[in-house]
């Protein structure tokens, strides 16, 4: 019987992406509004290039994952300011978010 671990490895991976990824945006919007939004977009986007042209079905399916919520962080930027906006999440007092 062999055991397979990709399964719990790419589990794992979705877990970790989720968790670091809600704390980055919350940190990086606090200090810089939108602005890192495009670029973690970019990112995400060349994940999931990477996950397209990858021989490795491990590979593959991570950098999928990692593209994906790369993509959905850089997307929560904005709703994260829509938050800050209705006083749902602090704002920061030296960068003003517009109304």
């Amino acid at each position: 019987m062999n055991l397979q671990f990709s399964g719990l490895i790419l589990a794992g991976l979705t877990f970790f992406t989720i968790g670091i990824g809600h704390v980055l945006v919350r940190k990086l919007n606090y200090d810089y509004g939108t602005r890192p939004a495009p670029v973690i977009l970019v990112l995400g986007a060349l994940f999931i290039g990477g996950s397209l042209f990858s021989q490795d079905n491990l590979l593959s399916a991570a950098l999928g994952i990692l593209g994906l919520t790369t993509l959905w962080d850089g997307y929560e930027f904005y709703r994260q300011e829509e938050r800050i906006r209705k006083g749902h999440a602090p704002a920061n007092p030296n960068r003003p978010v517009e109304s």
